[in-house]
């Protein structure tokens, strides 16, 4: 999210601010986590409209007084982190009184063992957990005609910039929450999408980062929002490493993880390469004001002192594209069938009896609450077809054809023909994203835009009739490079953020809580008990 403009006393506004500036006023004692948890469950009752959280966290308010008095003790642990409260996408395990549910009532009540080694990290940061976002149940993985970011448990999330909007991608409740100021930072998931498509439309930084530097387990499979780029850098530092239960954090190139906010420091961009490979979206059909926005970027790299490689194509960009969905999705399907089996036996408590895909299927089918048919299950019955199993010949096809895609056809080799750094794309548009998340390469997204004010509005082609374009509604550039050059790829977005300044020229969500720190803070006491 965009630097904030502060309020009376130097205390943040919460619609505006970042991880630093709160920090900055928790180290001054200008404010308490007891005041910023007070402040955020006001405003998240204030905007339960939107339907961005799912729960929220009945020991906060403890939590928030232990990190307060350790503060008064000892100091700050020594990160910007301590005393920060943050949402949680309800696909993540925290061993709390939380639900992880996945926004389903198939795991409603479930119990996992263990903790995601990521939330623990966290903890040490000194975070607090304040709560369970909305998301699209299963991240996305139930149906093919469902409005993105509706859950049983939640509700349809709405979209911040214009009444009834989608609020797209899996993580919309995380995307939701950070636009309106309702955290100090919050978490999604990412397969496909999950976290950049949400973060667009609600004018915050959504990042990915190079699968395997963050440890997943813990996490809802199906195979990881508040922030600035540089909010995302202190969220990165603190998560990242490795876990005991996630192998692919052992392939972590570097013995110690780098303060990822050294890379947020300049705008000077010399001796860095940004590729464009066009092929991979349509310009000519492309939407004319995101076009024209990300022209004007590219000119604005180049400023900054970059080489910008215009046409550094995919050689393989047009044989992906002839792909049909569920062909694309074989190796997630796969995937899914396998790791959901294996979360479902880590469960403490199952109050279901889940074992399998099928009882999953079976459960919402007949559960009243999951509302089917209405809601339709084809992505999980892609489970049931022939040959999807990690074991299966074509499920080995499939890994080593989306290999040649993003690596030799695609990011990879792209990026050795033209010696790039980087490469970027307008929007969310063309097949680049789709890559880059099978490769499980670091990707970001930053707000490039808005709507004009001329913009028709136009309606999603579903019965709930959403609204998907209106003037207004933001719209972001997005960076994307190879794994675990997560700091180069923080540094570019951070350098085009700071040059940009997008976020506040453009328009505030439509409607936002009202309730500010300085309503909490009565002769430095909260307003909410914590007896």
């Amino acid at each position: 999210m965009a630097t904030g403009n502060t309020s009376s006393a130097g205390i943040p506004s919460l619609l505006t601010t970042t991880i630093e500036k709160l920090s900055e006023g928790l180290n001054a004692g200008r404010l308490t986590s007891v005041d910023l948890v007070s402040a955020y469950i006001a405003r998240i009752e204030e905007a339960s409209e939107f339907r961005a959280v799912l729960q929220i966290n009945p020991d906060a308010l403890i939590v928030a007084k232990s990190l307060d008095d350790a503060r008064v003790r000892s100091g700050s642990r020594g990160r910007p982190l301590h005393g920060i409260p943050i949402l949680v996408k309800d696909n993540i395990a925290t061993k709390d009184k939380l639900d992880v549910s996945g926004g389903s009532f198939a795991l409603f009540g479930a119990k996992p063992a263990i903790e995601s080694s990521l939330i623990s990290k966290l903890r040490e940061a000194g975070v607090i957990i304040l709560g369970k976002t909305n998301l699209s149940e299963w991240a996305n993985f139930r149906g093919l005609n469902i409005s993105a970011g509706w859950s049983p448990r939640g509700g349809q999330t709405l979209g911040a910039y214009y009444p009834n909007t989608r609020s797209d991608g899996s993580s919309s409740g995380s995307a939701v929450a950070a636009a309106l100021g309702l955290c100090g930072a919050a978490l999604g998931t990412e397969t496909m999408g999950s976290i950049v498509d949400p973060a667009e439309i609600a004018n915050v930084v959504g990042f990915k980062p190079s699968r395997g530097l963050i440890g997943t387990d813990g996490a809802i499979p199906i195979s990881k929002d508040k922030m600035t780029v540089k909010d995302a850098a202190y969220m990165l530092s603190s998560m990242a490493g490795r876990s005991e239960l996630d192998e692919r954090t052992w392939h972590i190139p570097f013995e110690s993880i780098p303060d990822f906010t050294s890379s947020c420091e300049s705008t000077d961009l010399s001796g860095i390469t940004i590729g464009v490979p066009r092929n991979c979206f349509d310009g000519s059909t492309a939407p004319a004001p995101i076009m024209g926005s990300f022209e004007s970027a590219l000119k604005l790299l180049g400023s900054a002192g970059a080489t910008v490689v215009d046409n550094a194509n995919f050689t393989a960009a047009e044989e992906f594209k002839k792909l049909n969905q569920q062909v694309k999705g074989i190796v997630r399907s796969s995937e899914f069938k396998k790791d959901i089996v294996a979360y479902l036996q880590t469960l403490e408590t199952n109050p279901n009896n889940l074992r399998s895909p099928e009882d999953i299927i079976e459960f919402t089918k007949t559960f009243p609450g999951e509302h089917y048919p209405e809601r339709d299950i084809g992505k999980f019955l892609w489970t049931q077809a022939e040959g999807i199993d990690v074991d299966s010949d074509k499920y080995k096809e499939m890994v080593q054809q989306e290999l040649y895609f993003g690596g030799e056809g695609g990011i990879l080799g792209a990026m050795e023909q033209y010696k790039l750094d980087v490469l970027v794309v307008p929007s969310t548009l063309g097949v680049a994203n789709d890559l880059a998340a099978k490769m499980g390469f670091p990707f970001i997204s930053v707000p490039l835009g808005f709507w004009p004010k001329d913009t028709p509005v136009e309606h999603e082609n579903r019965e709930d009739g959403l609204v998907r374009k209106a003037p207004g509604i933001p719209y972001c550039i997005s960076f994307f490079t190879k794994e675990f050059s997560d700091a180069k790829l923080l540094q570019v977005a951070y350098a085009f953020e700071q040059i940009s300044g997008v976020r506040e020229k453009g328009p505030l969500p439509f409607k936002t809580p009202t309730t500010e720190l300085k309503d909490i803070q009565v002769l430095g006491q909260p307003r909410i008990s914590l007896s």
